[in-house]
């Protein structure tokens, strides 16, 4: 199976039971890492299990070597002062605003240092002013991971406690079957509902200090963008019209289960079971999505275009109801956007790829 190359963003982990149901529909899906190894350290999950199994690749541009425990030293400490992430993430984001100078101001101060600073000199400012910048891209991501984890961990809490006073009202009333017993969805879906989420302007910190790992990065081309933020997703989009002076086109809405599994163990057993009955259909799906990648099948009118795309939602949705059901794991949406004339390298800012690469990209927003 030619497995699509698929770049998630602007998270750099896979710890939530909200994730894994991507691995369903993406099977090679890419992470970039602010160092090597878990940034969060403590955390209850880690991609591990999604890694071994080949859905999940990790990248670490410029890896910290020495100075990674230095850097896990220092998030282990914002971690044990509890202190407000997203206050952090702010206070990063304006510390660097205000360094900043106009475009005329920095070409001026460039111009007179380049008259009296050595040239050998002028590299180790470079070099030094690229390792601050990618330090202050790697400390908002893992704040950002922080937050994340927190703010999931209450939220589980929260709802176990309700969950644990309904259930104790019931008992009260003499009725002693349990609430939505064995149905994960509901569970889940009472702990996403004490989800405060993460707020537009942090996410647009954290795209930014992902999007400047992601070029200091050597990766290998990816087809599809890949996100659970709403918002991120936007400033994609939003990007890709400011860069082409046009929108973005939808071309599917897929589903997904809600919900695989409570762990990676758990979860990735799912997935493989319905990657092994599902490949032909897979498959399909993925040589669609490439096609559309490498600007294939992109001419005609508008019901054209998609059409073999879209005749693929009525297999689809019977092969999930047949192992994930959906009064039991629930539905999220899985919206494709296509984005011609860009590959996600070049939108993010790197050079066009060589001929034989993809010419296009696509934007997968799931929830």
């Amino acid at each position: 199976m030619n497995l699509l190359n698929t770049l998630y963003f602007p998270g750099t982990d896979i710890h939530s039971v909200r994730q894994y149901p991507l691995f369903l529909m993406f099977q090679k899906v890419h992470l970039i890492t602010p160092v090597e190894g878990d940034p969060v350290e403590g955390g209850k999950e880690s991609p591990d299990s999604f890694i071994k199994s080949g859905f999940c690749q990790v990248h670490t541009p410029c890896p910290l070597g020495k100075d990674r425990n230095r850097f896990l030293r220092l998030v282990e400490d914002i971690k044990m002062r509890r202190d407000d992430y997203a206050a952090q993430l702010s206070s990063l984001t304006l510390a660097s605003m205000s360094g900043t100078h106009s475009s005329t101001e920095e070409s001026e101060r460039t111009l007179i240092r380049s008259l009296f600073t050595p040239a050998e000199l002028q590299a180790q400012n470079r070099d030094r002013e690229e390792a601050e910048r990618l330090w202050q891209a790697r400390l908002v991501l893992a704040i950002g991971e922080l937050l994340d984890h927190e703010e999931e961990e209450i939220a589980m809490h929260m709802a176990m406690l309700e969950e644990e006073e309904k259930d104790l009202f019931k008992e009260l009333q003499g009725d002693d079957e349990a609430i939505d017993e064995g149905n994960p969805f509901a569970e889940l879906s009472l702990m996403k509902s004490k989800l405060q989420g993460t707020s537009a302007g942090n996410i647009k910190k954290r795209f930014k200090a992902w999007r400047t790992l992601f070029l200091a990065s050597s990766m290998e081309e990816c087809s599809v963008f890949l996100t659970t933020s709403p918002d991120g997703g936007e400033l994609l989009l939003e990007m890709y019209e400011k860069k082409t002076g046009q929108p973005a086109t939808p071309v599917a809405e897929l589903p997904l289960p809600a919900f695989v599994g409570w762990n990676t163990v758990e979860a990735g057993q799912m997935v493989r079971n319905f990657s092994e009955k599902n490949r032909e259909l897979l498959s399909q799906l993925e040589g669609i999505l490439n096609s559309l990648a490498q600007g294939e099948d992109v001419t005609g009118t508008e019901g054209e275009k998609w059409s073999t795309l879209n005749t693929l939602a009525d297999p689809w949705g019977q092969a999930l109801t047949r192992d994930f059901p959906a009064e039991t794991f629930g539905r999220i949406p899985v919206r494709l956007y296509l984005l011609p004339d860009s590959s996600c390298s070049a939108l993010l800012g790197k050079a066009q790829p060589v001929h034989g690469k993809p010419v296009n990209s696509i934007l997968a927003v799931v929830g």
